[in-house]
């Protein structure tokens, strides 16, 4: 038993719910449940629910660049403006 870590980076159609703003909660589900930010949730969902509690679980729009946006996936907050 120990630490582990779960690394997807991919491309898409990804950015729910864009009209929330930093620090206010995202529904990740907004369009659907085949999204990327939907699967990802569902993806925390299942592991928290199989005993499995993250330590962090996020979401990274346009990671590096200086309009990154951050959704908690823990938490549902958003840190960043689309």
């Amino acid at each position: 038993m120990g630490n582990f870590r779960i690394v997807i980076d991919a491309v898409g159609g990804h950015g729910v719910d864009r009209e929330v703003k930093d620090g206010e909660v995202v529904n990740h589900f907004a369009e659907g449940m085949q999204t990327p930010d939907a699967l990802a949730k569902q993806m925390v969902n299942y592991l928290q629910a199989n005993g499995i509690e993250p330590d962090s679980a996020k979401l990274v729009h346009w990671p590096g660049e200086e309009s990154e946006v951050t959704d908690d996936l823990l938490t549902g907050v958003r840190k960043g403006n689309f």
